[in-house]
């Protein structure tokens, strides 16, 4: 065998695998980049379904461009991809006023950019440019943000618009005024109501906070769109939160009735009491 062919033959894997090592090194610097700072603009307001789909699709548009970089400029599917990883973008951002109505119609086209994408994906392993397991993690990731937005149609956690309780409440100045000897007949039991109120309150305070409260809400809203799931099909819709934060919250829920566990451990399922 000539001896330069044998050089050829011996550098070829060799440069295969520096290749993977270094697409993986920079896969990992540029997400550390993204979770660098704090993005504290919000144009989704309390669209949290929203905000996830678009923090879902930012790190995989990065990650298109991370893994195309070595592909030849002039190969149609480097372009392709890249042109495709920035409209899911775009028409995510669109959806920042709800999931649901006419919107829901833009959804269906993030639904079709993300399917074409995870095609892409695989040709590009087809065709050698990237490994077959870089292009199976982005398809899973592109496939899981498809289930995020297909869930996201029928959940609460896709509307901008809010209303508290308070808001519904009239002022005390509106109060109805009773008279007056009905209202001292009634003074011992209206101020007995108000210690036991006062007292469930700091009981309350001391027991949740506002954003526990809020990650619970959540929880129970995945589990009455999808019924009994998992702790990983729960967490998959809540990204912003540990496996282990949503694992708490699960706990508290069902010590408080509200939830039910079926089975242990990595087999526990999760569904509402009814």
């Amino acid at each position: 065998m000539p001896k330069g062919h044998e050089k050829e033959v011996s550098k070829t894997p060799t440069s295969s695998v520096t290749e993977s090592i270094k697409d993986t090194r920079d896969v990992s610097n540029v997400l550390l980049i993204l979770d660098s700072i704090v993005i504290k603009t919000n144009p989704f307001g309390a669209n949290i379904s929203g905000e996830n789909s678009y923090k879902r699709a930012e790190r995989i548009s990065a990650a298109l461009h991370l893994v195309t970089n070595n592909v030849p400029e002039d190969e149609p599917l480097r372009a392709t991809i890249r042109h495709k990883g920035l409209d899911l973008l775009s028409i995510i951002l669109e959806l920042r006023s709800g999931f649901h109505g006419a919107a829901s119609e833009k959804g269906q086209a993030a639904l079709a950019i993300i399917r074409e994408l995870i095609s892409l994906a695989r040709l590009l392993a087809v065709s050698g440019f990237i490994s077959a397991q870089n292009a199976n993690a982005i398809a899973e990731a592109i496939d899981e943000l498809g289930s995020l937005i297909i869930v996201s149609q029928r959940s609460t956690l896709a509307e901008q618009l809010t209303i508290s309780r308070d808001q519904l409440i009239p002022p005390a100045s509106q109060s109805i005024a009773f008279p007056k000897h009905e209202r001292t007949a009634g003074i011992e039991r209206v101020t007995a109501a108000k210690r036991t109120y006062q007292k469930d309150i700091t009981q309350s305070s001391l027991q949740s906070s506002p954003i526990s409260a809020q990650r619970s809400e959540m929880i129970l809203g995945i589990l009455k769109l999808r019924g009994m799931i998992g702790i990983r099909d729960i967490s998959s819709n809540l990204p912003q939160y540990s496996e282990k934060m949503v694992q708490r919250e699960l706990a508290g829920l069902v010590e408080g009735g509200k939830v039910r566990k079926i089975g242990s451990k990595r087999w526990s399922r999760y569904q509402l009491v009814q």
